[in-house]
């Protein structure tokens, strides 16, 4: 495999990961899970490229004889392992909203605000590290890395103001411990995006 049909492949990959987060949205608004179904489908093909691309890349590394293709392979197989560690955390937002949905668990109008915007807002870096990964946009770099760090804020500020709701009654325990996890995975995806243009 050449190395730009490597590159292509990941951004592949990258699209599959933001395919789940549309799916997940909408399966979330809508409470159904067979749009939750048709979201584990494409994390399951994110799983699957990872294994077709780390094997690409070791084939490839036996080729290469410079220091920087081999720098660029290493780069290359990080940004493949923290993809799949996206559509991870996607997996644990799936199964979260899964047992929402099916336990009939019930979220605050607020609650729900909150998530989404939270949820909005880590999309933002997702889309961006996309346009980052395909057309190599430096100045994507930093707005990307702050925009992970907004997230990361409205996960703490929003778990505080979740806590403070269970405290009052206003939601059950099982609903806010879904609720917690969901900002949390949320919060991660974020991450796992800055890191990925970290590494450029």
């Amino acid at each position: 495999m050449e190395t730009r049909e490597l590159k292509d492949r990941i951004l592949v990959m990258a699209d599959k990961v933001y395919d789940s987060l549309i799916l997940i949205e909408k399966g979330f608004m809508e409470n159904k899970l067979e749009i939750l179904a048709e979201a584990l489908k494409e994390e399951h093909l994110v799983n699957e490229m990872e294994k077709i691309l780390t094997k690409n890349i070791i084939e490839l590394s036996k080729t290469v004889k410079t220091d920087k293709e081999k720098k660029d392979l290493a780069i290359t197989e990080q940004v493949v392992e923290t993809l799949e560690r996206m559509g991870d955390e996607a997996t644990g937002l799936i199964e979260r909203i899964e047992i929402k949905v099916v336990e009939h668990l019930l979220f605050s109008d607020l609650g729900v605000s909150e998530f989404n915007e939270t949820f909005d807002v880590m999309e933002s870096s997702v889309v961006m590290m996309r346009d980052f990964l395909r057309n190599g946009r430096s100045e994507l770099k930093d707005k990307i890395i702050d925009n992970g760090f907004h997230v990361k804020d409205l996960v703490e500020r929003y778990r505080k103001e979740h806590f403070e709701r269970l405290v009052q009654g206003i939601c059950t325990p099982m609903a806010a411990n879904m609720y917690f996890d969901m900002l949390d995975f949320t919060g991660n995806i974020a991450r796992h995006a800055s890191n990925i243009v970290k590494l450029f």
